[in-house]
């Protein structure tokens, strides 16, 4: 077949995919980048007792560039101020931790991480949903939330998987990942290699 020739109609035409419906597409595109944020801390509270630094950073970074962008274009209005506040947490967290005694009084501190992390994902979800999304404003109320609720079920799963991970993983999956073994894994060969 050259340019400009019709397709001959004797070719199979080849069958298309369901259009997936907008609704879908937006409550799954910001559960799943919800998600993202989520599950890794969620994980690590359930396993080591702790939300690693990097984490909390990752939020900071991803709030701190919301909060930047909308400084940048000038337009508070855009984005309530009780959002305002809540995308300054991360950064609240970091400048406590840099003024609090370095002794071991301070265990609040750990605490405020933990809530820092796990409130912020679903939060984090829903608002840069919001600004990120173009029609995230136009799907259902029920659906906007069950975007965020996913977030927080797969946060508690994440971290029941953290808490249980000796059925599936063994120290030897954590110590090839280049993590720490957390307490009370299993012994044993790298799991995928049983």
């Amino acid at each position: 077949m050259e340019n400009g020739e019709p397709r001959s109609s004797s070719r199979k035409i080849k069958p298309r995919l369901p259009e997936i419906h907008s609704a879908l597409r937006g409550t799954a595109t910001a559960a799943a980048g919800g998600t993202l944020v989520i599950w890794w801390p969620a994980f690590t509270f359930g396993a080591y007792n702790a939300i690693f630094f990097d984490s909390v950073m990752a939020l900071w970074a991803v709030a701190t560039a919301v909060l930047l962008s909308g400084l940048v274009l000038h337009r508070r209005g855009a984005v309530p101020w009780s959002s305002w506040i809540a995308l300054l947490l991360p950064t609240f967290w970091i400048v406590l931790g840099m003024l609090a005694p370095r002794g071991g009084k301070f265990h609040y501190i750990h605490y405020f991480e933990v809530v820092i992390t796990l409130v912020s994902a679903p939060y984090l979800t829903w608002l840069l949903s919001k600004i990120l999304l173009s029609d995230y404003d136009e799907l259902p109320v029920g659906q906007r939330f069950g975007a965020v609720g996913i977030t927080v079920v797969i946060g508690i799963l994440a971290f029941l998987l953290g808490k249980f991970n000796y059925l599936f993983l063994t120290c030897a999956d954590f110590n090839v990942s280049g993590n720490n073994t957390p307490p009370d894994c299993a012994k044993g060969p790298p799991f995928r290699l049983r």
